[in-house]
């Protein structure tokens, strides 16, 4: 009798558990959104817009977990294909505030439905009390994460000042 190897992920770690989830989700959400020709990352940057309203770029960086060049230029191919707008904030002389285009509001609302779907889906299974266990359980993780994140900039930053020229 032959035995099936084991599931790989049975007795992963939390980093790798959470690393098997963004990369599933992010496979899952790429095929439901090649009819739309979007990227999983204009799909966030239309949701947040559209639940959101008018951004300048940090903020919605920040809100799509995107570095703030990688944004702008997201922001720049969307605006050419004719989904975004942007156009000067009448409170601060310096800023742009980026929206969805008018056209793109329909699509948006579509992929508001889309994401719903998406939503669910993953959390099938799981009762309201696990699910807000859950979601309590990664963001501490997230939290001892940025920690752990500054601490090593600090502790890296305090090195190359006594660093030896």
């Amino acid at each position: 009798m032959q035995e099936h190897a084991p599931d790989p992920l049975i007795e992963a770690g939390l980093g790798t558990l959470a690393a098997a989830v963004r990369r599933t989700l992010k496979q899952v959400v790429w095929v439901r959104l090649t009819p739309y020709g979007l990227s999983p990352q204009q799909f966030w940057v239309m949701l947040v817009l559209l639940e959101k309203g008018p951004s300048s770029l940090h903020p919605l960086a920040q809100q799509v977990w995107m570095d703030d060049p990688t944004a702008s230029r997201l922001v720049k191919a969307m605006v050419a294909r004719g989904l975004l707008t942007t156009k000067p904030d009448p409170r601060h002389g310096r800023r742009i505030l980026i929206d969805l285009a008018p056209g793109a509001v329909a699509l948006a609302q579509e992929l508001q439905h889309l994401a719903t779907d998406l939503h669910q889906s993953m959390a099938a299974g799981l009762s309201p009390a696990e699910q807000e266990a859950l979601r309590g359980s990664l963001l501490t993780m997230i939290g001892n994460l940025e920690a752990m994140y500054s601490a090593a900039l600090a502790e890296g930053e305090a090195k190359s000042r006594t660093a030896v020229p």
